[in-house]
């Protein structure tokens, strides 16, 4: 009984981290952090709409409020490359879509 829980352990502990990063995050309309998204600081992203039908707007602002990237997402798109973030920025996330960002 002691080997099954020592092995179930070590399996548990081995799969469930590949499983968590495996997981993709969907994020609908809505304002955003870099923090709510999960996104680092100087890394270039990439943002693709999952919806069939669906068009979305994808706007980056600075912590001046500034525009710094406004993106028009066709439905069902592939990839659309955002520019290297800062920390402070915000995003504008527009109309009904489902947006996955991967690097």
């Amino acid at each position: 009984m002691k080997k099954f829980i020592a092995v179930f352990l070590v399996l548990y502990f081995i799969i469930n981290p590949i499983a968590t990063a495996a997981e993709t995050k969907t994020y609908s309309q809505g304002f955003y952090t870099m923090k709510d998204l999960n996104l680092s600081e100087n890394t270039i992203y990439k943002v693709q709409n999952n919806e069939p039908y669906v068009q979305g707007l994808l706007i980056i602002l600075d912590s001046n409020s500034r525009v710094q990237q406004l993106i028009r997402i066709p439905s069902n798109s592939t990839e659309n490359t955002l520019i290297p973030l800062a920390k402070d920025y915000k995003f504008i996330i527009y109309n009904n879509v489902n947006l996955t960002f991967f690097q």
